[in-house]
């Protein structure tokens, strides 16, 4: 039996197993940092469709004026366009919502 050997590990596989690791790390990082990019766009997403929902919401509680329109209500842009007719109605648009509301003439 040689006296020299002694069990555990070379320098060389512990330089490797901390390369590994480094990369490892590094690559969950990247990730972790898409992933709350990622995030943080479907958060801004959100609130955009909440805001032009609760402005179409406040056109339908408070009717607007009868008047083909383009404003900005609630930090959010908006257009009417009225519906000829007998009824006070027009189309509200706000972002992507599009909905007939009623007007007051």
């Amino acid at each position: 039996m040689n006296g020299s050997l002694k069990p555990g590990f070379t320098l060389m596989e512990v330089c490797v197993a901390l390369s590994v690791l480094a990369a490892g790390i590094v690559v969950f990082g990247r990730y972790l940092d898409g992933f709350n990019r990622v995030r943080a766009q479907e958060r801004l997403h959100v609130n955009e469709i909440l805001a032009a929902a609760q402005t179409m919401e406040s056109l339908v509680l408070t009717p607007p004026a009868c008047l083909d329109s383009s404003f900005t209500l609630n930090g959010v842009d908006a257009s009417l366009k009225v519906v000829p007719g007998v009824k006070p109605l027009a189309w509200a648009q706000v972002g992507s919502l599009r909905r007939l509301v009623r007007c007051v003439r």
